[in-house]
C-alpha cells in the first residue's frame, strides 16, 4: 500500500507541475503548421525554365511565418518520383541558403520529379512538410549546342540555345552539371555523328581531360561514357592522351559515315571504317599497320564538306613533325590493312601549285563545301608569314586547286580565330576584338565594324555550322537551311563579373558586298570554344 500511495502522490505532483507550467508554448503548446500556396504539380523546360515556389506559411501561435524569421529556416529537397536514387544522391538540395521562396535553375533529364518543402522550427527541431510534383521536359531535343570553358580553372560546361518550336527559341546553361559528366578541364570541340534513325545520333563531348559520349535522350554521361570505353578496342597506354576532334567523313550512299576520325592531344590519328569494324584500332599515323606511330598529326581533318551523300574517299591530316601533308583514301573492307595507315601525299606530276612537304607549321585547316570540297590550310614559315592552300577533297582527293601568298590582311599573322565560307571565297579572322573578311578572291580584307566590341571583349571562335543531313522530315524552310551559311561569333566581355560574359552572334553573309548583318545574339555563356547544331530529322 505504501508503495501505491507514494505512485499516486508522484502522478498528482506532475500534474500540479503542468498545470503551473500551462501557457508556456515551449514546453505544452505545440502549434499546428499550415502550408499553402504551392502547385500541385509544376511543368518545366530542363535547364531553361525556373522552379519557382512562392509558399504561405501559418502557424497557429504566431500567425504567418515570413521569410527571415530566425525561429524558422526551409528546405526544398527533389527527388526522383517514387524516391529513386539521383545522381549518387536520393536527393539534390534545392536552396542550401534555407529562404522560403524558391526561384531556381536546375538541369535535370526529362522526367517526374517530387520536391519536398519542409519549415523546421529551430527552437523544437520539430519539421513540417508537404510535397509538389515537378514534371521537366526536354531542352536538349533540338538545337546549338554551345562548348565552353568556364572561369580561369576552364571548367568544361555544355550550354545550348534550345529550338524548343520555330517560334521558340531559349538558352540553357551549364545543362550536364547533375548529369554525371566528370570534372573535366580545357574543352576542345563538340563531336557529332547524325547516324541512322535506328541507332541515333552521336555527341561527343571532347576536352583535354578525356572525351564523353552523352546520353541522346538525356545527355547523361559518366565514366562508362569515355570513348576509350565506348568505341575503342583497346585504349591508349598513355593516360594523357586525351580525344580532341572526332569527324565523319560521309558516305557516297545512305546517310552513313563512310569512316570516322579521331585525333588526340599526342598528335595519334585513329580510324574507324563503318564497313569492317565497329571500334577504333591502333593508331594509324604509321606506315604498317599496327605499327608504333611514327609522326606526330595536328589536331585537324580535312575532309570534303559536301554532305550525305558525300562524294569524297579522303581525308587529310598534317604530319607536324616531318612538316608535310599525309592523306588517308578508303579501299574496300577486304583490303583493310591500308584503311588503317596514312601516306604522304605526293606532289603533282605537272602544274603543281606548292610542295606536299611544305616546311612550315600548320595554324589551321577547314573542310568546306567550295568549289564541291575545298580545304583550306593556313600554314606559317619560320619568320612569321601566313600562306593560305586551297586542296580539293571531292573524288578521290589531294588535288591542288590555289595558293595565296602576300595577302593585304591585316594583323593576319596575329589571328588565333578562323572561318572559311562555303559558297564564297571568303576566309573571317579575330584579332583581339576585331572581326576580319578576307576575300580571296581579290585580296582585299574587310573590317567588320558591326561587330562592336568593347576593349574588355575578345573574339574567342568563328565557325560556319554546315549541316550534316540533308534528309529532313518535314522538309525545312529556306531560311533554315540558309543558317548554315551564317557566321557564327563567339565573343567574351572579360569586364563581366563572374563566369558568364559570352556571348554567341549569328552573321548572315553577303557575298556581294563583302559585309555580314546581325541576325540574332545570345549571351549568358561562359568562353565560347565550339558550336554545334544537334539536327533532329
Amino acid at each position: 500500500m505504501k508503495i501505491k500511495n507514494v505512485i499516486l502522490l508522484s502522478f498528482i505532483l506532475f500534474l500540479m507541475s503542468c498545470y503551473d507550467d500551462k501557457g508556456n508554448y515551449d514546453y505544452s503548446e505545440m502549434a499546428e503548421i499550415k502550408i499553402e500556396n504551392l502547385p500541385e504539380t509544376l511543368e518545366i523546360l530542363g535547364g531553361i525554365e525556373h522552379i519557382v515556389a512562392q509558399p504561405k506559411v501559418i502557424s497557429s501561435l504566431e500567425g504567418e511565418i515570413k521569410d527571415g524569421n530566425p525561429n524558422f529556416e526551409f528546405s526544398y529537397k527533389l527527388e526522383l518520383k517514387g524516391g529513386s536514387q539521383l545522381y549518387n544522391e536520393a536527393w539534390v538540395d534545392l536552396n542550401p541558403s534555407k529562404s522560403l521562396n524558391l526561384d531556381t535553375l536546375i538541369s535535370i533529364p526529362s522526367g517526374n520529379y517530387v520536391v519536398w518543402f519542409a519549415v523546421k522550427d529551430k527552437r523544437s527541431s520539430i519539421e513540417y512538410s508537404t510535397t509538389f510534383d515537378v514534371k521537366v521536359t526536354s531542352s536538349t531535343y533540338e538545337g546549338w549546342l554551345v562548348l565552353c570553358n568556364e572561369g580561369e580553372e576552364e571548367r568544361v560546361r555544355m550550354d545550348m540555345i534550345s529550338v524548343i518550336s520555330a517560334d521558340r527559341i531559349e538558352p540553357a546553361y551549364d545543362l550536364l552539371s547533375l548529369l554525371g559528366l566528370p570534372d573535366l578541364k580545357k574543352a576542345t570541340k563538340i563531336g557529332f555523328y547524325p547516324a541512322p534513325v535506328a541507332t541515333g545520333d552521336v555527341i561527343y563531348l571532347m576536352s583535354e581531360e578525356g572525351t564523353y559520349k552523352l546520353n541522346q535522350n538525356t545527355f547523361e554521361t559518366s565514366d562508362m561514357y569515355n570513348i576509350y570505353t565506348t568505341d575503342f578496342i583497346v585504349a591508349p597506354s598513355d593516360p594523357d592522351e586525351s580525344i580532341v576532334e572526332y569527324m565523319p567523313l560521309a558516305n557516297m550512299g545512305p546517310p552513313t559515315a563512310r569512316a570516322i576520325f579521331a585525333v588526340s592531344n599526342k598528335g595519334n590519328v585513329y580510324a574507324l571504317v563503318t564497313a569492317a569494324g565497329a571500334a577504333f584500332e591502333m593508331p594509324i599515323n604509321t606506315s604498317v599497320r599496327g605499327k608504333s606511330p611514327e609522326y606526330r598529326v595536328a589536331p585537324y581533318v580535312g575532309i570534303s564538306m559536301v554532305r550525305y551523300p558525300g562524294n569524297s574517299t579522303a581525308a587529310l591530316f598534317y604530319d607536324i613533325d616531318n612538316k608535310r601533308f599525309v592523306g588517308w583514301s578508303f579501299k574496300s573492307p577486304t583490303s583493310n590493312d591500308v584503311n588503317q595507315i596514312l601516306t604522304p601525299v605526293p606532289n603533282p606530276e605537272v602544274g603543281g601549285l606548292f610542295d606536299f612537304k611544305t616546311g612550315m607549321d600548320l595554324v589551321y585547316m577547314e573542310g568546306t563545301r567550295y568549289s564541291n570540297g575545298l580545304v583550306y590550310a593556313i600554314l606559317q614559315n619560320a619568320s612569321g608569314k601566313r600562306v593560305i592552300y586551297g586542296i580539293n577533297m571531292s573524288g578521290t582527293g589531294f588535288v591542288q586547286e590555289s595558293k595565296y601568298e602576300n595577302l593585304n590582311a591585316p594583323d593576319f599573322d596575329k589571328a588565333t580565330v578562323f572561318a572559311f565560307h562555303s559558297q564564297f571565297p571568303y576566309m573571317f579572322y579575330g584579332v583581339g576584338n576585331k572581326v576580319y573578311l578576307h576575300n580571296l578572291g581579290t585580296n582585299m580584307t574587310y573590317e567588320m565594324k558591326n561587330i562592336n566590341l568593347g576593349a574588355n571583349e575578345e573574339v574567342t571562335m568563328l565557325k560556319f555550322n554546315l549541316y550534316h543531313n540533308n534528309y529532313w522530315w518535314p522538309e525545312p524552310s529556306e531560311e533554315f537551311m540558309a543558317r548554315q551559311f551564317e557566321l557564327m561569333v563567339g565573343t567574351y566581355d572579360n569586364s563581366v563579373s563572374g563566369v558568364n560574359g559570352g556571348k554567341l552572334g549569328f552573321y548572315k553573309v553577303d557575298g556581294e558586298n563583302n559585309s555580314i548583318t546581325k541576325r540574332v545574339e545570345y549571351s549568358g555563356f561562359a568562353r565560347i570554344k565550339d558550336v554545334r547544331y544537334r539536327e533532329r530529322r
